[in-house]
């Protein structure tokens, strides 16, 4: 049915015309062929009050986490204790930006999260898909479960035949036929997304990308 994947990656897009889709969103785990956010309006109001600003990495998103558990605030010593990252980087970088940012201030000795900075809760599917190798999207699908509610496996309809259902149940991934129709062959449970950073910094990747 299809010579290459972006081929059947276009089609899912044109399936899914009316929802907020993106391509190739790096997500820590290799990059996802196709995210689908759920939550469409929340997540453009959200871009809107962010005002051009996101956060850039993983580690930016643990000290704002854990400045956000620290109703008092903490000092820099604090901060770095309690995570495994240099003291230059923590100083020169990752405070800095979180500062730019507008996410968290320091008064001169202790650091606080900024209240009206918030992160965004994204309810997400994603999709991995190829023309046959089921093996291979299967090994990627699990990994999206990071941060994804639900992840699938889309193949092209012509090998959807050699994909083993029972594989794809006991890991809970979902499976669509992709051809001149696309269906929905197994639909996974929805599910918290294991690793809350990760949830969190593909939010924000989609907040760079929707900006």
């Amino acid at each position: 049915m299809f010579d290459t994947e972006e081929q059947l990656i276009q089609r899912l897009l044109d399936q899914f015309k009316n929802k907020l889709a993106f391509t190739e969103v790096e997500c820590g785990y290799g990059r996802a062929d196709l995210v689908i956010i759920k939550n469409k309006k929340a997540f453009n109001d959200f871009c809107k009050s962010r005002n051009g600003l996101f956060l850039q990495s993983n580690d930016e998103i643990k000290i704002f986490t854990y400045l956000r558990r620290k109703r008092k605030g903490a000092t820099f010593s604090e901060i770095l204790n309690n995570h495994y990252i240099s003291e230059a980087t923590l100083k020169y970088k990752i405070l800095r930006n979180l500062i730019n940012a507008n996410a968290i201030f320091n008064d001169g000795y202790t650091y606080y999260r900024n209240k009206d900075f918030t992160l965004f809760n994204s309810d997400v599917t994603a999709i991995e898909g190829k023309l046959s190798n089921w093996q291979t999207a299967l090994e990627q699908a699990i990994r999206y479960q990071k941060f994804a509610r639900k992840s699938y496996v889309a193949l092209d309809q012509e090998f959807i035949h050699r994909a083993t259902i029972e594989e794809f149940k006991h890991y809970n991934i979902g499976l669509i036929s992709v051809g001149s129709k696309v269906k929905e062959v197994l639909s996974p449970k929805e599910t918290p997304p294991s690793d809350p950073t990760m949830r969190y910094r593909v939010a924000e990747y989609l907040l760079q990308n929707k900006i």
